[in-house]
């Protein structure tokens, strides 16, 4: 069997809709790399699998209304488990998971840990901005559960984007939203604010 019919019996045996990467393939069928990119690739024009994203391909969904892409959530979920990344809502996507406003926005925006490239899924757009400061961020962060660390690195994210003249007008709901942390966590946010965000201290002091 050749390494296109093997990928194509891989993708067959894939229910519609389904997400895989570029590695699971590899590994899965033991081919070499540079035989299953030429054999995606015929797959890709024959419309049987969909590229999303640099070693992420897609069994699209075809339906009599047309094809049916995976959410954008999905998709992001699966990246940043293969990218090894962490991820949060950034800009007015943190303040709003905060409960701080009503705004949505229509773009899927992430600050992140490492370099992904943007993509789109559908109609929708997924942007991942790198920050270093983020970074070193959420490594002070470690040793905290998955919802604490998630909480609080919202929190970073919310603060970042606002800055600390807008932050000023909603120290009511900074300091509430610190206070929902734990001691611990609290204790472990406050190492995280230096640099550029050395203001907010001066918030949860007040």
């Amino acid at each position: 069997m050749t390494v296109y019919q093997q990928a194509e019996e891989y993708i067959k045996h894939r229910p519609f809709g389904a997400i895989f990467s570029f590695g699971q393939i590899v590994a899965k069928l033991n081919v070499s790399k540079d035989s299953l990119s030429h054999a995606l690739a015929k797959l890709e024009a024959k419309s049987h699998v969909s590229r999303l994203e640099r070693g992420l391909w897609h069994r699209p969904k075809v339906t009599r209304f047309g094809v049916i892409g995976p959410k954008p959530e999905t998709v992001t979920a699966i990246i940043v488990k293969e990218r090894e990344a962490f991820i949060v809502p950034a800009g007015a996507g943190a303040v709003h998971a905060l409960g701080w406003s009503t705004q949505m926005s229509m773009v899927y925006n992430y600050i992140s840990t490492k370099r992904i490239s943007p993509l789109t899924v559908g109609k929708h757009q997924i942007n991942f901005r790198y920050s270093r400061a983020f970074e070193d961020a959420i490594k002070k962060l470690e040793g905290l559960n998955s919802k604490e660390k998630k909480r609080a690195s919202i929190l970073w994210a919310a603060l970042e984007h606002l800055g600390e003249n807008e932050a000023l007008g909603k120290s009511k709901l900074i300091k509430q939203s610190f206070s929902q942390l734990s001691t611990r966590t609290q204790k472990k946010f406050i190492t995280t604010l230096n640099g550029k965000l050395s203001w907010v201290a001066g918030i949860l002091e007040q």
